[in-house]
């Protein structure tokens, strides 16, 4: 099955696909130019309303989890047992480095999310939880907003992904499982990578400024769209 191989590039191209971008023009405004600037849907939900979040967080989401599905169907039906771990590697840097956007994208979280559902639920699922438990606290307990809550939520998950990867698997450094240990490994380094200006900004205790404009990029808010 050496076609099996082409679902990488078709991969990397779909991942390249920018929901956040799409979902600015549909509202005529370019999100680059607006919010944080980046094309992920933190920044559209910033912009756009919850609405736009929900629905450019699934896509982002999908556009890993539904390659890396296809990817296990070929292992099963004799394609290289690597396949789905290079699949989830394209989508990855499709999404982050995007070659449509001159290779900036987004921030890879939502993305991250949906290859870890791919390739190994359990850890999926502890991060999501620890993601969850940083925005509650940064939310509710440092009263931050909303949207300015999900940066420390997902540097802690960068953190939590190789964590409960060590934690979860009898032998993470095993020969077989190693090439995933450091995947993770390194998708823990790429999150908190793009996340380098939130981590200056909590370092200085600073919200995302406000537009000079102020409204609906305010900082921290997820604003809803008038109607």
């Amino acid at each position: 099955m050496n076609w099996a191989w082409l679902l990488i590039p078709a991969t990397y191209f779909l991942a390249s696909i920018s929901f956040a971008y799409w979902a600015g023009r549909l509202n005529g405004i370019d999100l680059r130019s607006h919010g944080s600037g980046n094309l992920g849907a933190t920044n559209a939900g910033r912009v756009l309303g919850i609405k736009w979040f929900l629905i450019v967080f699934a896509c982002d989401v999908l556009k890993s989890l539904v390659p890396i599905t296809i990817a296990k169907w070929l292992v099963v039906h004799g394609a290289n047992p690597y396949l789905p771990m290079l699949v989830a590697v394209a989508a990855l840097i499709g999404h982050s480095f995007t070659c449509f956007h001159r290779f900036k994208g987004g921030k890879g979280v939502a993305t991250s999310l949906g290859l870890l559902i791919g390739l190994t639920p359990i850890v999926a699922a502890l991060s999501l939880a620890a993601w969850l438990v940083a925005w509650l606290l940064a939310r509710y307990v440092w009263r931050m907003g909303a949207a300015a809550s999900v940066s420390p939520a997902s540097l802690v998950s960068a953190v939590a992904v190789p964590a409960t990867r060590f934690l979860t698997c009898p032998h993470p450094l095993a020969l077989n499982e190693l090439p995933i240990t450091v995947f993770y490994v390194l998708i823990g380094i790429l999150v908190m990578y793009r996340h380098r200006s939130n981590i200056r900004q909590l370092l200085g205790h600073r919200a995302l400024a406000p537009p000079a404009s102020g409204g609906a990029d305010a900082p921290g808010q997820v604003p809803v769209k008038a109607p």
